[in-house]
């Protein structure tokens, strides 16, 4: 049996949106490129610990240093591992964060003051010039920003903005 009419749809207080606002897009980018980076810092690694590139050449009286181990050992293989495993996690933050998870963003948002005031210590105790403070610090606090927005924070709460 075919209705005239399309049968009306639940009130609800907010409008519904299709897609996350802009500000949590860029952050979930930023979490996707991180993520590929450290799944090919740690591909690069297994290339190199695999002896598939080449050894550079350094003075003769380096020879300690051109030398590689034989055998990959358990550490190599720990490292080469945990490093793929940050950048699937953080791929995986991305996706839940575009998705509306208030849990991710909360967590991505201390995680990134985290890396803020790290970045603020250490150019106060490292004594560092102060541009190289302000480039550590400013993408963090940008994400921090973007997180917080009203926008991120209704979609993150109700799927709206």
């Amino acid at each position: 049996m075919a209705y005239a009419y399309q049968p009306q749809q639940a009130w609800q207080p907010y409008p519904v949106r299709s897609t996350a606002p802009i500000s949590l897009h860029i952050v979930a980018i930023f979490q996707y490129l991180g993520g590929v980076f450290m799944l090919g810092a740690a591909a690069l690694l297994a290339l190199a610990a695999a002896k598939v590139t080449p050894k550079w050449d350094l003075p003769a009286g380096n020879s300690v240093y051109t030398t590689r181990p034989e055998t990959l050992t358990l550490a190599t293989y720990t490292v080469i591992g945990t490093i793929a495993l940050i950048g699937l996690i953080a791929i995986v933050l991305g996706r839940k964060l575009q998705n509306g998870r208030n849990w991710v963003r909360v967590l991505l948002t201390l995680l990134n003051g985290l890396s803020v005031a790290g970045g603020v210590y250490q150019g106060y105790t490292a004594g560092a010039p102060y541009a190289t403070t302000l480039m550590s610090v400013a993408f963090p606090l940008l994400f921090v920003i973007l997180l917080n927005t009203r926008a991120a924070r209704g979609w993150c709460h109700y799927r709206t903005y």
